[in-house]
Parts: structure tokens; sequence; C-alpha cells
């Protein structure tokens, strides 16, 4: 796969040897264990600044509960936007993934992401971060066949993947907003990059110091906090008797309405 072939010519800092992976995404596909063991032993690739793989590392699956959505601004209704069926949510396996969606710091705790996004993490530092049109499927990301000699893709996908060696290689740097437009200039050999998250606590790059610090908007929370026994994943095809922020139920009842 291309993301694994990308992150096998990078080199990472020591504190991402074992770090965790997040994937966040609102569809999930019909997946089985060992697919999802060789898609994070793919996103597990990359080396240290000494050459020392970074190694596998836990995974975290973020995904609304049916209690976050049903406190969500928009009620069960926002569980269209999230739409995966009980029989591909709620398998034995997954379970050991589940985490939390919190947003508190970015106001958005109860707006149900719709958002694709990927990344390894240490804390509030990043390794590389992925936003994409990929959910969680083999349709997706694509599946081995005939012994792994065959890679079977089903969708057209596209993302941006935001790396810390694209900012030493071209010292580029763009902003949308008019007081700081597109700049390029040279970059000292010695220069680093650090990606971190809006939650990170640290100074900022000066002159005297050889890394610049690059914040990513990343929306939730990480670490995400996992789920605890009496949470239950959302899936669009169940019956909610309990009633959301609006009263309502899901699914909810269509109204007809006829020329008399």
């Amino acid at each position: 796969m291309k993301l694994r072939t990308i992150l096998q010519e990078e080199c990472f800092g020591n504190e991402f040897q074992g770090s965790p992976l997040v994937y966040q995404f609102s569809s999930l596909g019909s997946l089985d264990e060992k697919w999802m063991m060789e898609l994070a032993s793919s996103m597990c690739s990359g080396s240290t600044w000494d050459n020392q793989p970074l190694g596998p590392g836990s995974v975290q699956i973020i995904w609304p509960t049916v209690e976050d959505v049903r406190c969500s601004i928009e009620g069960y209704a926002a569980g269209n936007a999230i739409p995966s069926p009980q029989k591909n949510v709620e398998k034995e396996f997954l379970k050991k993934y589940w985490a939390h969606w919190q947003a508190n710091h970015t106001g958005r705790c109860r707006a149900m992401p719709h958002i694709k996004t990927y990344a390894r993490y240490n804390g509030q530092e990043l390794a590389w971060f992925l936003l994409t049109s990929s959910n969680l499927s083999k349709a997706a990301w694509g599946a081995l066949q005939k012994n792994g000699s065959q890679l079977m893709i089903r969708s057209y996908e596209l993302g941006v993947i935001f790396l810390p060696s694209l900012v030493l290689k071209s010292g580029i740097k763009f902003s949308c907003t008019d007081d700081y437009g597109l700049q390029q200039g040279n970059v000292p050999g010695n220069h680093r990059s650090h990606l971190v998250t809006l939650c990170w606590q640290g100074e900022k790059c000066r002159e005297s110091t050889s890394t610049e610090i690059v914040t990513l908007p990343v929306p939730y929370r990480l670490p995400p906090p996992p789920y605890t026994s009496e949470d239950v994943p959302w899936s669009w095809d169940r019956q909610y008797r309990k009633p959301d922020v609006y009263g309502e139920v899901w699914p909810r009842s269509v109204k007809l309405y006829t020329n008399q």
C-alpha cells in the first residue's frame, strides 16, 4: 500500500517507538482480525533517526457510542452520518479497540464526526497524521489476495498525509489567512520539525533551536479514553427506545402526506 511505502522511507523521533495508532472514521466495513493486524503492520512502518524500526503499537478506534449520538446536537439523526450496521460494529474482536469521541478542547463533543483521520502519536506529539476519504474498510484500504501477491482495492479514495519531513525538504509554509501567504526558503541541514496537537504544552521554536513546532488542529482528544463495559458502539440499524435530546426514538417514524 502507498501509505506503508511512504512511512518506510521516513525517520521519526525515538519517542514514537511502540507508540499507539488511532483510527477515526464514519463507516466501518466488514472486517476480521487478520486484516486489522495487516493494516496496523503497514501503519507501523518507519524508523527512528538512528535507524531503529518503530515497531508495533496498540490500535485505538474512535467511534461514537449510542449515548454520544443520543445526546448529540442532532440527537439520533446524527447517526445518519455514521452509517454502519450492527453486524459490522458488534464483532467480538473489535471490543478491545473501541475508544470515545471526546473533543472538549475544540467544543465538538456533541458534534458527531464525519471526517476520517488516522495517526500515530505519543502524548500530544504526532509522528504523522492522515486526513482522508478512506473509512475503515477493505474496499477503501484494500485486502491481500493470492497468498499476499495481490492487493485488491475497490474504492477510489483521496487523502493528505502530514509528515515532519515535508517541512524539512521544502521549507514551504502555507496559510489561508491574508497575513501569512505562501513562503519558501532554505532549510538548514540540522533543522527538524515536530508535529503536535492543539493540546500540546511546550515552548514554540526559538531562533537558537533547530526544531520547529507545527501545530495540527486534531479535533479529538489524545489519547482517547477507552470504552467502559457499559458503552455500546453506535450502529444505525438497531432500535433505540430511550428518547434523544429532542424526545425522538430511533428509527424515527415517517409520516407520509398525500393529497386528499
